[in-house]
């Protein structure tokens, strides 16, 4: 999670700066290419996590041989195959982007030029997730948490004075190539160092490319839904909406992204610790309940204090009139990313569990909840209508939940505990938002009870109130007590 931590900690603070650097207009193109390129997300037609779930099972077995005749084959494969996808990317984008996306004719130039540096990025972006599928596989979570915090931070922070110096999104692009180049290369150091695994070439079999078809099929069906619904909001406000309104929503999907994100450093060991337990024949429940346990309370903490308190906190982040703007549309995309962020826990069990194509029908439900979200939302309430359909589309998400707790008998939503976090965190919030009766809604005098509000409800979130609490009190001070 430390990477992921620490990427959004700087995005967040870095969002008001590429905003006021780059300008509304530069701002929407940037995200324009970044929206683009969401909608490819069906890059590697699912080999990656193909190989990476037989990988799994195959250390559960204890089988280095066909390890590394897996890896071999998906190496094989994947190189040719994510430069025919970056090149289509690239002609796609060169030749639809200026007639989809709201951009002046004196910048169509600067859009079809990132487009170009965005295939490139994109091609260094896949083959480096492939390799890091290979670190996944090994439980390798160590080397991947420090090499992701340097290269993300290595990301991020120049970019704010590039954004600065230039106000062009093409060299910010270029710049992300880059460091997604470095990442790479370090990738392939550390597999050949400790893995003793290179690009194993000679180890390719045609059985195991055959043993793994049915599975990346499913796979590349799956993210192909996702791929092409799940930024549909996105693709359909850079057609219909102005520029700064796109910028505002982008702004939004970024801060809710950041913290959906977060859940992301999670399904790499629920992934690969659920292959490695069917491998071995053991049990997958406590894999989710465990997870959903560490996650759920964060979850509902975030959720909560950023409804009571979005105001006052757009206020301070962004300034009184872009946080004005920002402001309608913030809470519903806001709880929406993080109830997908929640159901991560139980897309990342569907794939080693071989119930892919269950995952995509719910993938396809929340997209197709989208497109009629986004329809009936802009129809009638315009952007913010949007927001909320959103927001609306999650509910597919929740019932793909109820189905993994079902089919593995594991508690989840069903749980007690799980309510008692709710109505902890809620009615905390509640208790909090009375000072509003004596401050405006957005005053940076709100910012005081946030804080102590927030860190409450992360004490509770903690799990250490009541029993546990009296029992760290006294194993701390009955010593000191006897002495005494």
């Amino acid at each position: 999670m430390l990477p992921l931590l620490a990427v959004t900690v700087v995005n967040l603070v870095s969002v008001p700066l590429f905003y006021r650097y780059l300008g509304a207009e530069m701002y929407a193109l940037w995200f324009y290419v970044l929206t683009f390129t969401g909608a490819f997300g069906f890059m590697d037609l699912g080999i990656g996590v193909a190989v990476g779930r037989y990988m799994g099972l195959a250390l559960g077995k204890g089988d280095l041989e066909a390890v590394r005749e897996y890896w071999g084959t998906g190496n094989a494969i994947v190189i040719p195959l994510l430069a025919l996808m970056a090149l289509l990317f690239t002609a796609v984008g060169v030749w639809f982007g200026p007639r989809w996306f709201n951009v002046a004719p004196s910048h169509v130039s600067l859009l079809r030029g990132s487009f170009i540096a965005g295939g490139a990025g994109l091609f260094l972006s896949y083959y480096g997730q492939y390799w890091l599928i290979l670190s996944q596989a090994h439980l390798d979570f160590k080397f991947l948490g420090v090499l992701r915090t340097a290269i993300s931070l290595l990301q991020v922070i120049p970019s704010i004075p590039l954004a600065w110096a230039t106000g062009n999104p093409l060299i910010l692009i270029g710049w992300a190539a880059l460091t997604t180049l470095l990442q790479l290369g370090i990738f392939i150091w550390h597999a050949r160092k400790t893995y003793r695994l290179g690009f194993s070439f000679a180890y390719a079999r045609k059985t195991r490319a055959r043993e793994m078809a049915t599975y990346t099929s499913k796979t590349f069906g799956s993210m192909l839904v996702n791929a092409l619904l799940g930024s549909v909001d996105r693709l359909t406000l850079g057609k219909l909406a102005p520029a700064a309104d796109f910028a505002h929503y982008t702004i939004c999907t970024n801060a809710g992204g950041r913290i959906q994100g977060l859940s992301q450093a999670v399904m790499g060991p629920v992934y690969n610790h659920t292959s490695r337990a069917l491998g071995s024949g053991h049990s997958v429940v406590a894999v989710y309940d465990q997870t959903f346990n560490f996650v759920f309370p964060w979850y509902v903490l975030a959720m909560v204090w950023a409804a009571v308190w979005h105001p006052a906190l757009l206020h301070l982040w962004l300034g009184p009139t872009l946080g004005a703007a920002v402001e309608p549309l913030f809470t519903p995309i806001f709880i929406g990313c993080c109830l997908t962020a929640i159901a991560n826990i139980s897309g990342a069990q569907l794939g080693p569990l071989n119930r892919v194509g269950t995952g995509t029908g719910f993938s396809l439900a929340a997209g197709l909840l989208l497109i009629a979200g986004v329809y009936l939302g802009w129809r009638w309430g315009g952007i913010g209508g949007v927001a909320w359909g959103f927001l609306f589309s999650r509910v597919a998400y929740i019932a793909q939940d109820l189905y993994v707790i079902h089919l593995i008998g594991a508690e989840g939503w069903w749980s007690a505990r799980t309510w008692r976090v709710v109505w902890r965190q809620g009615g905390l919030g509640l208790a909090f938002s009375c000072t509003m009766l004596w401050l405006s809604r957005d005053s940076l005098w709100n910012i005081g009870p946030a804080l102590v509000h927030a860190g409450f409800a992360a004490f509770l979130a903690l799990d250490m109130p009541g029993k546990r609490l009296g029992e760290i009190i006294r194993s701390r001070f009955s010593p000191l007590i006897r002495t005494k």
